[in-house]
């Protein structure tokens, strides 16, 4: 047998790599009605909305349910759908249904249930989960193990995708509780809207704050949203705000008198699905002068890996307070982290199992591990904490969601001007609790505009990794980069839309998305950049190796 050259074998790859990458889904799971009042047969029902640009054949396509195991409900006769179209398929109850079947979906209840759309030819699936625990390890459409799962209605209520049409294959963040369901016509508009970018400067007892409001949807709601700043449960400025066409954002700024504790930005839009990005936290920027205050914190940790926040306690503090002390860590909807450091100095990580962080952190200092008394899950899609002691506020921060990375925390360090900031860790292990802060690395920075991989082959099992290095022309940028196995495959996320500076390194530790090692083979890494005004996207697709 011939054999091809090794430059034909990785190009033949690479052209199968890229036509899985240009895959994309023209039918979804719209909306789902599976739990009606009394008895639900004769009732249900589901949706499918073509969100395409080409008629799509559907004849032989199948409608599957899971409780225990996935099975085939309905195959589907001849029926064009055509884009920006609805199919209604209901039981014999259902009116205005276009096609007729016995559906028999599962409840929910006690665990996760699922329903999907099978493609005609077998190569793609729509799927939706929802409820938990998974005790039956139904699989999504990744082909793994489902971990993200969509609410569980109430009897007469159904889920409803987020977005219309929109899809990213996890199922508690496309589907929402739909208290009045819409057969056959489109979903409620819920449009997302996202506060961002805060300013603010202080001096003398008066404020000027800027806040960015961004239209994250593809589409302009219908009614004016509440936007308001307030400080100690006093209004201080509030406005109405008109419709922002889609993708649009809109800059707000005032200027009020205030004292320096912290203030909270608040926005309310009717039907917005997404609330947590809707609040901020802030205070006055300047140097870092307290005695005490929050260092680094973790807020979407890996599998196996739980959340934590590091307190750093200065040599003054253990000195002027040599008994413990009782601290409380509060966010922006009233959850409490309590917990009480010792009397030295020194930086202190607060999580809720101590022997979990150690065996995740083997440099972290046994004696620098603080065993909560009681936590709040730290909020991903953006938050704000504040320290106290008492009733007296010693620190506070706020972050968003595009600068939260998943495995990777968020540390504080201070510019050359003794200003204060946060980024991500530079550490290879994602993270530096109880021990100093990450340095910038010195690893050489690719030239401009350019991306560069490092450290490939990689012996993950060994606590080796794979260094992504950048060097972007704009200053601010959004990148995304994603890990494929050789079948095209989404393995591992290592930042997705997330908030960086022009120059910087992320790090592959050689697991997947669950925690695991990945096997030993090629993995291609695609990667994506734009700057944060817009422009041009820079694509680069890598391959890395993993070796025993």
């Amino acid at each position: 047998m011939k054999l091809l050259p090794r430059c034909c074998i990785l190009l033949l790859i690479g052209l199968l790599i890229l036509g899985i990458f240009q895959l994309r889904a023209e039918i979804v799971i719209n909306e789902l009605y599976y739990d009606h009042p009394g008895t639900d047969t004769g009732y249900e029902w589901i949706e499918l909305y073509n969100n395409g640009s080409e008629n799509v054949q559907l004849e032989g396509a199948q409608i599957q349910a899971a409780g225990s195991v996935w099975a085939v409900r309905d195959t589907l006769p001849a029926f064009v759908l055509r884009p920006g179209r609805y199919l209604l398929i209901g039981e014999s109850n259902v009116p205005n249904a276009q096609l007729t079947a016995s559906l028999r979906f599962e409840n929910g209840d006690t665990g996760t249930d699922g329903v999907r759309y099978v493609s005609p030819d077998g190569t793609y699936t729509d799927t939706v989960l929802y409820c938990s625990p998974n005790t039956h390890a139904l699989s999504g459409d990744s082909g793994t193990i489902g971990s993200s799962f969509a609410p569980d209605v109430p009897a007469g209520a159904s889920l409803a995708r987020a977005f219309e049409g929109v899809d990213s294959n996890d199922s508690a963040l496309d589907f929402v509780p739909e208290s009045i369901p819409t057969p056959g016509l489109p979903n409620r508009l819920r449009c997302d809207y996202a506060l961002l970018h805060p300013a603010l400067s202080y001096e003398d007892g008066y404020a000027e704050i800027s806040v960015w409001i961004k239209n994250k949807s593809t589409f302009s709601p219908v009614s004016y949203a509440a936007f308001s700043i307030k400080q100690d449960g006093s209004v201080l400025y509030d406005a109405e705000i008109a419709p922002i066409p889609a993708l649009d954002s809109l800059q707000v700024q005032a200027g009020f008198a205030c004292s320096a504790s912290p203030l909270l930005l608040g926005l309310e839009l009717i039907d917005d699905p997404v609330v947590t990005n809707n609040n901020l936290c802030i205070t006055p920027t300047g140097v870092t002068t307290q005695s005490i205050y929050i260092s680094e914190f973790l807020a979407n940790p890996e599998s196996g890996n739980q959340e934590w926040v590091e307190v750093y306690r200065s040599v003054g503090t253990s000195v002027s307070n040599p008994a413990p002390i009782d601290y409380t860590i509060k966010d922006s909807v009233g959850g409490i982290i309590r917990f009480t450091l010792p009397a030295t100095a020194g930086y202190y990580a607060i999580c809720q199992n101590p022997a979990t962080l150690l065996a995740r952190y083997p440099a972290c200092p046994v004696e620098a591990v603080i065993s909560a008394t009681s936590w709040t899950n730290l909020n991903n899609d953006g938050d704000c904490l504040v320290l106290h002691s008492g009733d007296t506020v010693l620190d506070s921060l706020a972050y968003i969601e595009d600068e939260i990375i998943r495995g990777v925390s968020r540390e504080r360090y201070q510019d050359n001007e003794g200003n204060s900031h946060w980024r991500n860790s530079y550490s290879s292990s994602g993270g530096t609790p109880g021990q100093v802060n990450s340095a910038v690395p010195q690893l050489e920075l690719p030239d401009p505009g350019s991306i560069s991989i490092s450290g490939s082959p990689c012996k993950a099992s060994a606590g080796e990794s794979i260094s992504i290095a950048y060097n972007l022309q704009a200053s601010a940028n959004r990148i995304s980069c994603k890990v494929f196995d050789l079948r095209g495959s989404k393995i591992r996320t290592l930042a997705d839309n997330s908030l960086c500076t022009n120059s910087g390194i992320l790090y592959w530790d050689g697991r997947t998305q669950d925690g695991t090692f990945a096997a030993r083979g090629l993995y291609f890494v695609l990667w994506e950049a734009q700057p944060s005004s817009g422009g041009k996207i820079l694509r680069k697709q890598l391959s890395a190796v993993i070796r025993d």
